[in-house]
């Protein structure tokens, strides 16, 4: 791959920079005019693209040397130019823009060339993505387009397949244009294979291998692609890994219509997809006629403002000025409690240590959640825009205002700050208790030994002591302590004197005893109470969900089902409160995809045990919405529509009837289908549901009549001349129409609307400078037309074709005064064949040869100086040829044989032997008829020409030569040696006729090989 140069003569006067982008060989360099200024983009294609590329054709074999390699790719380069002519032929057309030049360079000594196309530097559909969304007005218009440009394409005899954001051209106001190379044969499109140069995020799925067969909707996916692009933000879908064979998600800013027809263009399988840009086209049409469309962005604009900011450090200021109160008030709580908490000289020194411990736990409460406050100087605000970050930095002093202290309401500030008020308050509602003073010792006096004296005297001396003890400690201080010393000493002295069985002992026996029945009495009182009455339990909650969300909850208890209540509540804390009857209890109306929770309550003095309570989320639930039926494409068919709010099914059926038609059912995926095969003119009922099990609402019941198709086939302008538009179409066999409503409009300012009831319309003041568009409408009619008329266009009338010649079409026509400077460029199709094209001079006649007997010629005018050319289509089918007779013989004495021709050049029967005569032939091959006449003939001199016509499988014409010869020089002993000029180099099945003077002699089926 050489270095970019400026070149001579393509670059002279320019200035060129670096490389822009470089891909698969194919670099982007700006460039300027250094007179005018004039921006100007330099594309470069290497072939090949790298020495890589070259090293392995000579070391595969493909190629014996470089100088040979070198010949393949110059045939290369020849074939891109030869693209660069077409895109520069079709811009003459509609929807294509033609580079400013192309020339082939080879530095001297190198194998391989560089070819340079030069083009003006244009705003690409890719720049505009990258730059903002597009209206929903912008994108229907770039579509219908796009769709109108490669119909265009395919009509000149090419598919484009190199369709992406990068090589379409917008300008505000104009059409949208293709602007690059990409062109494919349509004849060879079954043996070609997609160049590399054209591979890209937009090449359809089934072509990705290199080896892969083209097909013709590899145009249609990758404008569905672009589309996707659009209404999803800019972002191309992304594949299932799991499953690469399925359908893309649905755009995200597409409604479910669009939705459906950029999917249908983006199917994996190319046989489900739009057949061609024109039905794809018509599918945007419809559309717009239904939806209309509005010049408002697709993607909704996120605007943020420098006020948003400020809204936002308003709020953040606020927030930290609560905390930093809140802070403030727990300071002074934390003062309080410490304020609260005895000194250390108030606490007795015999005391324990509580008061210290409860002290030190509440200093370190405090402090650990003061801690906890940020004390940050700064406060960081990220503000998300347009997928960028902005940080707006507060700075606020750390001091904070000296202000009174308040109530702290906790719902003004953050959660963490809440709960470590709440913590602090509690501290303040539960002060240190008073420290525990320990008493001072209790002296009791130890009754000295028992005597011997009589038991009276005794007990006296007892009674007195006791006395006595009481007397002299009355003014101690009584408390619990001391009343279990005493009993304990009462009963060291009982235990001391248990042999002596006074009434004061059996009294106290017998009251301990009765304290004791009459606690255990009350405590299995109220063991009995507790276990029997207060607690009742339920031994088990059962929750049954039903399909429409309604939940029946059964409780199952041995408790009186009267004094039962179930409660469900949600999240939000509402809730709904049902008597337990026959041991259930059911609720309904429940807000589907929600999470409640139910529990049983008791009425009265009473608690439950076991299972009281379980949770339970309703389904999601489904709601069909906007469900309709329009007429479909054809007679006897309807396309059924929804949309739905909530969870999808997978697979959706549809059952539909009508009176006296059995009911039929139809299973689909996606949220469109198209019925056909209906009886026109009955009513059907359609009934919509899941295949899977989904909770779902909405209609989903329709009626719907079918009704015939009204179309407006092949609508076309045929005139505009003195200030008067004239434009007409076709009505399908039987369709009844009541009448059309036709628009003329443009960007100008003219609009004008008219209702017509023949299949032809005329518009008054128009202006032969401006361009329009017309529209046709009709009352049931599912897919609209339009038709366009470029500005300074020319009206082609009396164009006629003449084929009574033996072996021309002889054509004339008039423009009414108007002649391109340049003469006329006439192209034409035969039988379906690639477009061919020649140049006529100015003077409004043609002669086409040969004439090829039996085939349906279709002619296009163009003027060569890009006038758009009105009336200027011609359709001819020519008479079919007779079987030949003349000079004494007839097309029967004639038999033909077809062979492989000989080396010689005037060979003759004897230099063939039976090996060479065959139908099957190698491409490079060249293929000739021996011819034996079994007839005596004329000998004239007069001249005869040979016409070989060859087509393909489909009948499509692929080549058509002739020969001239006098009579008597193709016959020698009554043989004849017929060189065919040249065989197709495609592989395939052929067909091959032969004409004498336009008569035919003989037609014989042969193949090519590979």
């Amino acid at each position: 791959m050489s270095e970019p140069k400026l070149i001579t003569p393509l670059l002279d006067n320019f200035a060129m920079g670096d490389p822009i982008s470089d891909i698969n060989g194919v670099r982007r360099c700006p460039a300027m005019q250094n007179d005018s200024g004039d921006k100007y983009i330099v594309k470069i294609i290497s072939i090949p693209p790298s020495k890589t590329q070259l090293d392995a054709l000579i070391l595969s074999g493909a190629y014996s040397s470089a100088e040979s390699a070198n010949e393949y790719f110059k045939t290369l380069a020849d074939d891109v130019v030869k693209e660069a002519t077409v895109l520069e032929k079709l811009s003459r057309l509609e929807g294509f823009s033609a580079p400013a030049g192309c020339q082939v360079h080879s530095e001297a000594g190198d194998t391989g060339f560089d070819v340079y196309l030069l083009s003006p530097y244009q705003t690409s559909l890719a720049h505009q993505l990258r730059h903002g969304s597009m209206t929903h007005l912008a994108a229907l218009n770039l579509a219908l387009d796009i769709c109108a440009a490669l119909q265009v394409c395919r009509r000149s005899g090419y598919l484009y397949v190199d369709l992406k954001p990068e090589n379409i051209y917008v300008q505000e106001g104009r059409p949208s244009k293709i602007g690059e190379i990409g062109f494919l044969n349509l004849n060879s499109l079954r043996f070609a294979s997609l160049p590399d140069r054209y591979r890209s995020a937009y090449t359809a799925p089934e072509i990705v291998d290199a080896f892969a067969s083209l097909n013709t909707t590899v145009d249609v996916y990758a404008l569905g692609l672009i589309l996707y692009q659009i209404f999803n933000d800019g972002l191309l879908p992304t594949l299932n890994a799991e499953d690469p064979d399925a359908d893309f998600p649905p755009p995200a800013y597409a409604d479910y219509e669009m939705a459906e027809i950029i999917m249908k263009a983006c199917k994996q399988n190319p046989d489900e997809r739009w057949k061609d840009p024109t039905e794809m086209g018509q599918a945007l049409v419809s559309y717009m006629q239904r939806n209309g469309a509005h010049d408002t962005p697709i993607v909704p604009t996120l605007e943020t403002t420098p006020a948003i900011v400020d809204d936002i450090t308003e709020d953040t200021d606020s927030a930290i000025s609560e905390e930093e109160q809140s802070a403030s008030n727990i300071s002074e709580s934390v003062e309080t409690i410490e304020q609260d908490i005895p000194s250390e000289e108030s606490i007795s020194e015999d005391a324990p240590e509580v008061s210290d411990s409860i002290l030190a736990e509440t200093q370190s409460c405090a402090e650990t959640q003061l801690e906890d406050i940020p004390d940050a100087e700064q406060v960081v605000i990220a503000v998300e825009e347009d997928n960028e970050t902005t940080t707006a930095e507060i700075i606020f002093d750390e001091t904070l205002p000296e202000e009174s202290v308040e109530e702290v309401d906790y719902a003004e500030v953050s959660n963490e700050v809440s709960d470590m008020l709440m913590q602090v308050d509690d501290l303040v509602s539960h002060p240190t208790p008073d420290p525990v003073v320990a008493p001072d010792p209790i002296e009791v006096p130890i009754p000295a030994p028992l005597p011997t004296e009589p038991e009276t005297e005794c007990e006296t001396q007892d009674s007195d002591n006791a006395e006595e003890v009481t007397d002299s400690d009355s003014d101690i201080p009584v408390n619990e302590a001391a009343s279990d010393i005493i009993l304990d000493l009462d009963s060291e002295d009982i235990d001391a004197d248990s042999q002596h069985d006074s009434p004061r002992s059996k009294f106290r026996w017998l009251r301990n005893i009765v304290v004791v029945l009459f606690v255990i009495a009350i405590a299995s009182v109220g063991i009995l109470f507790y276990t029997k009455y207060y607690l009742q339990p339920i031994d088990s909650i059962v929750l049954q969900e039903h399909e429409n969300g309604d939940l029946t909850v059964l409780v199952s208890s041995p408790v009186d089902e009267s004094k039962l209540v179930v409660i469900c509540s949600d999240t939000y804390g509402n809730k709904r409160s049902l008597p337990v009857v026959n041991g259930k209890a059911e609720f309904t109306g429940l807000s589907p995809n929600s999470a409640y929770k139910i529990s049983i309550s008791i009425s009265g003095f009473h608690r439950l045990t076991g299972d009281t309570s379980a949770a339970f989320t309703t389904p999601a639930q489904t709601n069909i919405v906007q469900f309709r039926a329009v007429t479909g494409s054809e007679d006897g068919s309807v396309i059924l529509s929804f949309t739905v709010d909530g969870p999808d099914s997978a697979q959706w059926q549809v059952k539909y009837r009508a009176p006296e038609i059995p009911e039929q059912t139809a299973t689909f995926t996606g949220h469109m289908h198209t019925l056909s095969g209906l009886t026109v003119g009955a009513e059907y009922e359609f009934i919509l549901t899941p295949v899977t099990n989904l909770n779902y609402t909405g209609n989903n019941e329709l009626r719907h009549t079918v009704c015939a198709i009204v179309k407006a086939n092949n609508l076309r302008i045929t005139s505009c001349l003195n200030g008067k538009l004239e434009a007409v179409w076709s009505v399908a066999e039987g369709a009844q129409v009541e009448g059309w409503t036709v628009r003329c409009y443009n960007d100008s300012g003219y609009d004008q609307t008219t209702t017509v009831t023949e299949p032809s319309v005329s518009f008054e003041g128009i202006n032969i400078e401006s361009a329009y568009t017309v529209e046709v409408t009709a009352t049931g009619m599912s897919i609209s037309e339009r038709a366009y008329l470029a500005a300074n266009s020319a009206t082609i009338s009396d164009f006629k074709a003449d084929d009574s010649a033996a072996n021309k079409i002889a054509l004339s026509w008039n423009t009414n005064g108007y002649t391109p400077a340049n003469g006329w460029l006439l192209l034409y199709t035969v039988d379906g064949s690639a477009a061919q094209e020649i140049a006529i001079n100015p003077d409004g006649t043609a002669e086409l040869t040969p004439k090829i007997p039996g085939a349906t010629y279709t002619f296009t005018l163009q003027a060569t100086d890009g006038t758009a050319v009105l009336g200027g289509e011609l359709s001819l089918v020519t008479a079919k040829a007779k079987s030949f007779s003349g000079y004494d013989v007839t097309a029967k004495n004639m038999e033909f044989k077809m062979c492989k021709r000989p080396s010689s050049k005037n060979w003759d029967r004897h230099d063939l032997s039976s090996s060479d005569y065959t139908s099957t032939f190698k491409a490079n091959e060249k293929a000739s008829f021996l011819v034996h006449l079994n007839h005596s003939y004329n000998k004239s001199k007069s001249n005869i020409t040979a016409l070989y016509v060859i087509r393909d499988e489909e009948g499509s014409v692929v080549s058509a030569a002739t020969t001239t010869s006098t009579w008597t020089k193709m016959w020698y002993r009554n043989y004849c040696e017929l060189n065919i000029p040249a065989i197709p180099q495609s592989v395939g099945k052929y067909t091959i006729s032969v004409y004498f003077n336009g008569a035919l002699a003989h037609s014989q089926s042969f193949k090519v090989t590979a």
